[in-house]
């Protein structure tokens, strides 16, 4: 059952290469909730998971390639977690953002669908904690 996960994976990597929407929305359950790569915010829903994408894939040449990731099933759910890059076009320069990833998926009708999705961007090396400093009054 790993390879279906995988197909899946690699199916909505697809889609944010084709930079269509509901391309990518298709792989999101209708209750699903997304943590995006560049979201300030959580997103649960078709309708504001479509509007983040929206906007993300708005970026020249957008790809996305898995690196490496551990996938456990559990019956109707499965987990598939790990890092992935995030390549582009800006200004006539490639941006590459490498990320990490969890994304959680229910079988719905034969069909993996993604319920749960957390992406973030790698913290900076080295950490710089002075950055995070909280300001007193």
């Amino acid at each position: 059952m790993q390879d279906q996960i995988l197909a899946a994976a690699r199916e909505w990597a697809m889609a944010i290469k084709s930079r269509v929407p509901e391309n990518v929305l298709k792989h999101y359950h209708p209750d699903g909730s997304l943590w995006g790569t560049l979201a300030q915010e959580y997103l649960h829903g078709h309708k504001a998971i479509s509007g983040y994408f929206i906007t993300f894939l708005k970026k020249e040449d957008l790809n996305c390639e898995f690196r490496e990731g551990i996938i456990r099933i559990y019956g109707e759910f499965s987990f598939y977690s790990g890092s992935y890059l995030f390549s582009w076009k800006f200004g006539g320069k490639t941006i590459e953002l490498p990320a990490r990833f969890s994304f959680v998926y229910r079988k719905v009708h034969g069909e993996w669908l993604i319920i749960e999705h957390h992406s973030s961007m790698f913290p900076e090396k080295p950490f710089r904690a002075r950055k995070y400093i909280k300001k007193e009054n």
